[in-house]
């Protein structure tokens, strides 16, 4: 009987190994053809910080309402756009390190995250790591940070190296609905497109682009501002680390619709403005600005995010309050 076993197995293995490899290896080597049209960006931007090597006087770092609500071509021609959607400091952080590694260092380092950015991780596993954005090396070190944190159930699964290596080695319960997808649909020419026009973009894209949104954010749908300890910490190693490289530092934030800036709850602003404070006590030489701007619900494309009529008019307010910076 354990002959018979012995055989099964074997042949199992036979016919699973080169399943698996010929699956592995077409996901490493043509991600552009079946993941989703997020990947082109985060690609893009990753070629980017490593390949290229530009001097830039102005990076703009945020999630996706900065990567749609900041437009180079408008603020001035010599600053780029290193906003990723789903992203929070932690992710910046390392953005920052790895593009001042590859670049010269730029004048200014402009900050702008959501509040909900400030309150816990968003897409860190399900778009940087599921990328393969983020370096092993800079994984391992926030997993130990984030293991020996109180938030360590927020930041880190189950079994968090075993997933991490689930998604290094390209398993199939990882990325096999992505390449099932695909099949139907032609995502290499739209992601080649993406990239493009991120490219010529100077790293700008647009998210919402229907002509107003009265849908309520994410912050709206909060009861409280409750910031995150290792968000935190991620940020000031960002301050820190222009610190050291003698850039400027501003932290600003990108406007809400009417809808969602009205309902916020007294909690939210009074905590939210407490915070800041206490970022700008802790960090004198750090421009911080924790004013919530309310924009008209013409101004945007969706509930979170700038569309092209609203990110222009933003563009040149920040212009005019930065002066200095955008000229």
């Amino acid at each position: 009987m354990w002959s018979q076993i012995r055989k099964l197995i074997a042949k199992l293995i036979i016919t699973v190994l080169p399943v698996y490899l010929c699956f592995t290896i077409f996901c490493t080597i043509f991600p552009m053809w079946y993941m989703d049209g997020e990947y082109a960006m985060y690609r893009q931007q990753k070629d980017y910080v490593t390949e290229n090597h530009d001097d830039n006087r102005v990076i703009i770092l945020g999630d996706s309402r900065t990567k749609a609500g900041m437009i180079p071509e408008v603020l001035s021609g010599d600053c780029y756009n290193l906003a990723l959607g789903g992203t929070t400091p932690i992710e910046g952080y390392y953005t920052l390190k790895e593009y001042l590694e590859n670049h010269p260092a730029p004048q200014c380092v402009f900050i702008s995250y959501a509040p909900m950015h400030y309150m816990g991780i968003d897409a860190l596993w399900t778009r940087n790591i599921y990328f393969h954005v983020m370096n092993d090396e800079d994984a391992v070190e926030l997993f130990q940070i984030a293991a020996s944190s109180q938030e360590k159930e927020q930041i880190l699964p189950e079994h968090y190296f075993i997933n991490y290596a689930m998604y290094r080695f390209y398993l199939p319960n990882k990325y096999g609905t992505a390449v099932k997808n695909a099949i139907s649909s032609d995502r290499l020419d739209v992601n080649r497109e993406k990239y493009d026009q991120v490219t010529l973009a100077r790293g700008q894209n647009y998210f919402g682009l229907a002509n107003g949104s009265s849908d309520v954010n994410g912050e709206a749908k909060e009861v409280d501002f409750i910031p995150s300890e290792t968000v935190t910490l991620y940020l000031q190693r960002i301050f820190d680390l222009c610190n050291e490289e003698g850039i400027r530092v501003i932290v600003e934030q990108m406007p809400m619709n009417e809808t969602s800036r009205l309902i916020l709850t007294e909690d939210f602003k009074t905590h939210f403005r407490v915070y800041i404070n206490k970022l700008a006590e802790d960090n004198p030489t750090v421009e911080i600005s924790g004013e919530l701007y309310m924009y008209p619900n013409a101004y945007f494309g969706d509930a979170d995010h700038l569309n092209p009529e609203g990110a222009s008019a933003f563009c040149q307010f920040m212009k005019e309050r930065y002066y200095d910076v955008f000229y």
